[in-house]
């Protein structure tokens, strides 16, 4: 396959490696949103418990801020090579060539077949383009009990190392285990499609929606179509 011009990953051959941005290779879902509450709560601590002196107290707490916020900064922009493409369907994860710290996270990865999949979006954004990965309803995974899952939350909120132990959010579909959705880093929503177009099968669709003028406006003509008829 001969490499799009101004596709920064790499295309070889039958395969399409892209980057993934963001902390869902990693980290589970939601993890980002822990951050400002550890924040609070140690803010809280040293307010009321700690009994800084005066001069003290809001350097402290300033200080905490700052290093949530570059916290938050460094986890919402990093990127893996967690995604590839081949004849076979989608692998999404860390695979074992990116292996570099904590070994056990780096093998998780996850292949959705191509014969498993109903339809492929792709949608612009100011990093590059969102892949949303649509399964058929047939196809999708186990997640697991509901009450599990929610006790999973409660000790990562409680011990934030306890992330190490589950999946990240990348490898967990959402919207009601049907849809996986992938932050591309670095490519634009027209190389991605010519890029997966000669892995996937001719029988998936993979559309490109409309940045958001084009996409209002097309409502505004159907909506006046449907009045008119």
């Amino acid at each position: 396959m001969i490499p799009v011009a101004g596709i920064t990953e790499a295309a070889v051959e039958n395969r399409y490696a892209a980057l993934v941005r963001g902390p869902s290779v990693i980290f589970p879902r939601g993890y980002l949103w822990l951050i400002p509450v550890w924040y609070a709560a140690l803010a809280a601590l040293m307010e009321f418990k700690g009994q800084p002196p005066s001069w003290y107290g809001p350097i402290a707490v300033g200080a905490l801020l700052l290093a949530a916020f570059t916290l938050l900064t460094v986890l919402s922009t990093v990127r893996n090579n967690a995604f590839l493409a081949e004849e076979d369907g989608i692998w999404l994860g860390l695979r074992g060539g990116a292996r570099r710290r904590f070994a056990r996270r780096r093998r998780d990865c996850r292949q959705l077949p191509w014969p498993e999949l109903q339809q492929l979006k792709i949608a612009r954004r100011h990093y590059g383009a969102r892949l949303d990965v649509v399964l058929l309803p047939g196809c999708a995974p186990n997640q697991g009990r509901i009450v599990w899952r929610a006790v999973a939350a409660l000790l990562t909120l409680l011990v934030p190392a306890v992330y190490l132990f589950r999946s990240p959010g990348l490898l967990r579909p959402g919207a009601h285990s049907l849809r996986y959705r992938i932050p591309l880093y670095d490519v634009t929503p027209e190389q991605l499609r010519l890029a997966l177009e000669p892995l996937a099968p001719p029988t998936l669709p993979i559309v490109v929606q409309p940045r958001g003028p084009a996409r209002a406006l097309k409502r505004l003509r159907r909506s006046r179509l449907t009045t008119a008829a």
